[in-house]
C-alpha cells in the first residue's frame, strides 16, 4: 500500500519537475530573446540617429550631388556594418533612398516613376511621437519568404520647412535586420535543457528511491508490528536511527507499544486482583453463613461472625462503588458541586475517621496548617474522598511507629495540600504509572493486599475535574508526598 502511494507521489514529482524545467526553458528563452532584441535595437538606434543627422545635413545642402553621394555611401557602409537594410521612407510609403532592396522584396513593392513604394499603410505609418520605435516579425508580410524573424527600427524625421504636395516633408529612417539568433537561441536552449532535464530526472529518481525506502520501510514495519500486536505479540518494536520525522514516528510507535503493553499488564493484574477481591469475601461470607445454618458455629459465636460478614459485604460495596465511580468519570457523567468549606477542618475530620487505622500501627500524625482555617471552593464530598484515599494509602504503606503529616499552605492564591508519609516509598519504575487505572506497584510494599489500584486513579480524576493538578514526590525507603491545590474563596 505504502509503495503504491509513494510510486504515485514519485510520478507526480517527476511530472512537476519536468513541467518546471520546461517552464524555466520557456521563460529563459523569452528573456534571452528580449535581451537580444534590445541589444540589437540599441545598436540600430545609434546608427539610425546618425543617419537622421546626415539626412538633415543633406536637406540643408539642398540635396546637391556631392552630399547625395556621401549620404548614399554612408547608407551602404552602415548597412554593411550592421547587417541591415536601410530605407528612407516618407509618410506616403515612398522609399526615397535605400542601401539595398533585395530582388525577393521588390516584387512585393509597388513602383511609380522609378520610386518603390510600400503597399501596407501599417508599414510606413508614423509613430505619432518623435522617439524611435521597433517591432519584430516579418514587417507585415514583407519578409515572409526569408523564413526568419526581422527587427525593424524606425527613427522618425520631419522637415516643416519643406512642403511637398501641400504637406510638410516627414517620414522614417527604417533599419531592417534579420535576427536569426532568436531561432538559434530556442534551439540552443532546448539542446541545453534536454540533457539537464534528463540528468536531473535521473538524480531525482535516485534520491526519491532511497527516500521512499527510508520512509516506507518503517511504515511497513509499523504495519507488520501492528498486526502482531493485534494478535498479542508485544515484542514487535521498531528500530530507527537519526532524529528526523520518521525516527520520531518510530519512537512514538514504540512508546505506544510500551503503553499498550503496560495497559494490558494492568488489565491482567486487575482481572486477577478483582477476581481475588471478589472471591475472598464471598468465600468467607458463604463459609460463615453455612456454618451458622448447619450449626457448626455455636449460637453464642454467631453474632461475632455476622459482624465479619457485614465487614466483608461493606468491602464488596466499596469495590463496586469504586468501579461505578470510574465508569461515570470516564463517561463524563460526574458533576462537581462547588461549595465553600474549611479545608483544615476537612483534614481533621478525615483523620478522625481513620483514627483506628492510625492507632493499630501506632502512627504519629502531624498537622502543619499555615492558618487555623482556610476556605476553599470545591466539591466537599469529592475532596473528602481525596483526603481519605491519600491518608488511607499513606497508612497502608507506612511501617509500624511511622509518621504521617498533612500540611496546608497558601501559594499564589491557592490552598496547597500535601500528604506525606515515612513509608517505603515508590520505585522509580512505578512512579510514572502511579495514577494509572488498576496500577499496583511492588506487591511486597505492605501487608495490605486489598487494593486493586483504583484509589489514586479516582483521586487524580477528582482533582482534574476541579481543573487542578496533583503531583507526587517519592524516594525509596524514605517516604512519599502527594501535593494538590484548590482555589481559595476570594470573598
Amino acid at each position: 500500500m505504502f509503495r503504491t502511494i509513494f510510486s504515485k507521489m514519485m510520478l507526480i514529482f517527476i511530472v512537476a519537475l519536468f513541467l518546471c524545467f520546461n517552464l524555466t526553458a520557456v521563460l529563459f528563452n523569452v528573456s534571452l530573446n528580449r535581451y537580444v532584441i534590445n541589444q540589437r535595437s540599441e545598436v540600430l538606434n545609434v546608427y539610425g540617429e546618425r543617419i537622421s543627422t546626415a539626412l538633415n545635413i543633406l536637406v540643408d545642402n539642398k540635396m546637391d550631388y556631392n552630399s547625395s553621394v556621401i549620404f548614399q555611401n554612408m547608407l551602404e557602409v552602415v548597412a554593411n556594418n550592421t547587417s541591415s537594410l536601410i530605407w528612407i521612407v516618407d509618410d506616403m510609403g515612398n522609399i526615397l533612398a535605400y542601401s539595398q532592396i533585395p530582388a525577393q522584396f521588390i516584387k512585393k513593392l509597388e513602383s511609380s516613376h522609378g520610386v518603390y513604394q510600400l503597399t501596407n499603410p501599417k508599414q510606413y505609418a508614423m509613430s505619432g511621437y518623435e522617439s524611435s520605435s521597433n517591432e519584430t516579425g516579418t514587417f507585415y508580410g514583407l519578409f515572409d519568404e526569408t523564413g526568419m524573424q526581422w527587427l525593424t527600427v524606425k527613427i522618425p524625421f520631419s522637415f516643416p520647412n519643406i512642403i511637398i504636395n501641400g504637406k510638410s516633408f516627414k517620414g522614417n529612417v527604417m533599419m531592417h535586420t534579420p535576427i536569426p539568433e532568436i531561432q538559434k537561441t530556442g534551439s540552443a536552449i532546448i539542446n541545453l535543457f534536454l540533457p539537464s532535464i534528463t540528468i536531473s530526472l535521473i538524480v531525482s529518481l535516485f534520491f526519491l528511491y532511497f527516500l521512499s525506502k527510508r520512509i516506507t520501510s518503517p511504515l511497513n514495519q509499523m504495519t507488520q508490528a501492528a498486526r502482531k500486536i493485534s494478535s498479542g505479540e508485544w515484542q514487535s518494536k521498531l528500530t530507527y536511527k537519526g532524529n528526523d520525522e520518521v525516527a520520531i514516528l518510530a519512537k512514538s510507535f514504540n512508546h505506544m507499544i510500551e503503553t499498550l503493553e503496560n495497559l494490558e499488564k494492568m488489565r491482567r493484574d486487575f482481572v486477577a486482583n478483582i477476581s481475588h477481591e471478589l472471591r475472598t469475601p464471598m468465600t468467607s461470607i458463604n463459609g460463615f453463613i453455612e456454618g451458622i445454618l448447619d450449626g457448626t458455629i455455636p449460637q453464642d459465636k454467631q453474632k461475632e461472625y455476622l459482624v465479619i460478614v457485614k465487614d466483608e459485604v461493606k468491602r464488596l460495596q466499596r469495590l463496586v462503588s469504586d468501579m461505578l465511580d470510574i465508569a461515570r468519570m470516564e463517561a463524563g457523567e460526574t458533576k462537581i458541586n462547588i461549595t465553600v468549606f474549611d479545608i483544615c477542618e476537612m483534614v481533621r475530620i478525615s483523620v478522625i475517621q481513620l483514627q483506628q487505622a492510625f492507632e493499630e500501627k501506632n502512627i504519629n500524625f502531624r498537622a502543619n496548617f499555615e492558618q487555623e482555617a482556610m476556605l476553599v471552593r470545591a466539591d466537599r464530598d469529592a475532596i473528602q474522598r481525596v483526603l481519605i484515599n491519600l491518608l488511607h494509602n499513606a497508612v497502608k504503606f507506612t511501617p509500624q511507629d511511622g509518621q504521617i503529616s498533612v500540611s496546608i499552605t497558601e501559594t499564589k492564591g491557592k490552598a496547597e495540600i500535601t500528604v506525606s508519609n515515612t513509608g517505603i516509598g515508590i520505585s522509580e519504575e512505578d512512579l510514572p504509572y502511579i495514577f494509572d487505572r488498576f496500577h499496583k506497584g511492588d506487591k511486597s510494599r505492605g501487608k495490605d493486599k486489598t487494593s486493586v489500584g483504583l484509589g489514586l486513579y479516582i483521586v487524580k480524576n477528582i482533582i482534574k475535574a476541579h481543573s487542578e493538578e496533583i503531583n507526587v514526590i517519592s524516594e525509596t525507603n524514605k517516604g512519599t508526598s502527594f501535593t494538590f491545590s484548590l482555589p481559595l474563596n476570594d470573598n
